[in-house]
């Protein structure tokens, strides 16, 4: 039955928050009371403590914290209390545990116990990313249910949620079956779409996944903004998206894993917050636009260039980068005479990106999160830079001051040059491991449901190969020098107002008129009176 809303309140979702759940280094105490105080301002009101790497919540889960660690738990258990967020602690002991020992159920129930203590009435017990075994779910969730009452004895509003070894689809399995009847109906499922790490999350989606567990709404676990394991060379800024308004009605609510950068993925979770607050009213563009200031403060602008070269990932195509936008319009353009503007605006845009190295040179804890993507992205606009550089090579150029103009033709010697350079400065870019302006080579964990429950990879989604922005214009501009090479000319002809004028040996002519056409037996370029090319030219010195 479809949720209705009294007229002009927004619907939201009742849980909104974070799951700190990537496989890598875990985030500092110090990160996760910055973090919580950050989203709570925006409307998150949930926190789960679950990372893969931290030995004592997953490889060696029997093992207690030790005083110091269990002293900083209450500290962040208050803290998020005090700011009006749920904190969850998840254990995670599905690699080795004896679901049915009385020994292991006690080491269970023993490593929780000083988190109810400590005020945690909101547990997640995680049983994904182990393997597959008969007869897995009955005996998870006889563990399950039995975890839950035996901690419902030490505090009656405890809450629990399972985080099942079968995590994506949405289609029906003999293990959801199973689960699904088995599991006490008070303990929520999670889910993470339907896939690992979903482009797009439906309301049908969700109600498939509920089906198949016997009419369970699920938690949502959604793997974004994380860059662990296989993306850990990316860096995702781009906003959160691809998530269907109706959610709020389908689901418990929605967590998101951040990346291993607790002050970078603030952007992502930025936006997802203001998604989640009022999905219906949530634009992305306008959130994205209002999170880099809040982020990146005094320094907004160069954050901006640099989440704008790495916003794409899981949720977005490199085809919608910015960068790739622009490739297409030089494309367009660079066989007609209009061509300087849209060279001029990218290399404007390039010259940007290249500084935010530069911008972010300092220790604070961003800079240092975002340090080896802005290197790259230095490295990535010099090589963008030298492609411009090439394509202006190949085309003859004016300038005009005081209605007098001055033309030149190609100069092989330097458009050779500007072609060594770009092969120089490529041959760099591509050692760096980072991602920015999109991957040469990617693969993201996009493991799907066959029709029957079982699990298949997505070949298509999980390959992204040749996607990078600066090596398509590369491309271009070297693919432009090889055409102008074939037909090698050093002619040059100027056109004004449609006539031809003559151009003496200086290359200088009349340019009194409306429209300047420099022309030669290949390319043409429209210059006007104080137009600026996209790099001061030699040829005109």
């Amino acid at each position: 039955m479809a949720v209705s809303y009294p007229i002009g309140v927004p619907r939201s979702f009742r849980l909104r928050g974070i799951v700190e759940g990537f496989y890598g280094r875990p985030w500092s105490h110090d990160a996760r009371l910055d973090v919580l105080s950050f989203v709570a301002e925006r409307g998150m009101n949930a926190y789960v403590y679950a990372p893969k790497d931290d030995p004592k919540h997953r490889a060696e889960w029997r093992d207690p914290y030790d005083d110091a660690q269990m002293a900083e738990f209450r500290a962040l258990v208050e803290h998020a209390h005090g700011l009006g967020i749920r904190f969850g602690f998840a254990i995670s002991p599905g690699l080795d545990i004896d679901y049915a020992s009385d020994t292991d159920r006690a080491a269970l129930l023993e490593k929780l116990g000083p988190f109810v203590d400590a005020g945690v009435n909101w547990f997640l017990l995680a049983l994904d990313d182990i393997p597959a075994a008969p007869d897995l779910a009955p005996r998870q969730a006889d563990v399950a249910g039995w975890l839950f009452d035996a901690l419902r004895k030490e505090r009656d509003d405890t809450a629990m949620v399972l985080c099942p070894t079968e995590y994506i689809g949405t289609h029906p399995s003999p293990y959801l079956t199973d689960l699904g009847r088995l599991l006490p109906t008070e303990i929520d499922v999670m889910w993470t779409g339907p896939t690992v790490c979903s482009p797009t999350i439906t309301s049908a989606a969700a109600a498939g996944w509920c089906a198949a567990l016997g009419g369970r709404r699920p938690l949502v676990w959604d793997n974004y903004p994380v860059n662990d394991g296989a993306m850990e060379p990316s860096l995702h800024l781009g906003p959160y998206r691809g998530r269907d308004p109706g959610l709020a009605d389908t689901t418990v609510g929605i967590l998101c894993n951040p990346m291993r950068h607790p002050q970078a993925s603030k952007i992502a979770l930025a936006t997802a917050a203001d998604f989640m607050q009022d999905p219906d009213a949530y634009d992305p563009v306008s959130s994205w636009r209002r999170a880099i200031d809040a982020v990146g403060g005094d320094r907004r602008g160069p954050l901006r260039a640099l989440a704008e070269a790495c916003s794409d990932g899981p949720l977005s195509e490199p085809t919608e980068l910015d960068l790739a936008r622009r490739v297409a319009e030089v494309s367009e353009e660079i066989d007609g005479p209009g061509w300087i503007e849209s060279m001029r605006n990218m290399a404007e845009m390039l010259r940007a990106t290249k500084r935010v190295r530069d911008d972010f040179a300092g220790d604070d804890a961003l800079a240092v999160e975002i340090a080896p993507w802005a290197a790259a992205a230095a490295t990535e606009a010099d090589l963008g830079l030298a492609a411009l550089r090439l394509l202006q090579q190949t085309r003859p150029v004016a300038v005009i001051d005081a209605n007098v103009g001055r033309a030149a033709a190609v100069d092989p010697d330097a458009a050779m040059q500007a072609a060594f350079m770009i092969l120089y400065v490529w041959t760099a870019a591509r050692r760096s491991e980072r991602v920015v302006f999109g991957p040469r080579f990617a693969f993201y964990p996009n493991i799907v449901q066959l029709a029957g429950g079982k699990p298949a990879l997505d070949v298509r989604g999980a390959v992204r190969e040749d996607c990078n922005g600066i090596d398509a214009l590369c491309r271009l501009a070297l693919g432009e020098y090889d055409a102008w090479q074939a037909h090698a000319t050093t002619t040059v002809r100027v056109f004004v107002d449609g006539a031809q004028r003559p151009v003496d040996n200086a290359g200088c002519f009349d340019a009194r008129g409306d429209m300047v056409l420099v022309r030669d037996d290949r390319n043409c370029t429209r210059i006007g009176a104080g137009d600026l090319l996209p790099f001061r030219d030699n040829r005109l010195s």
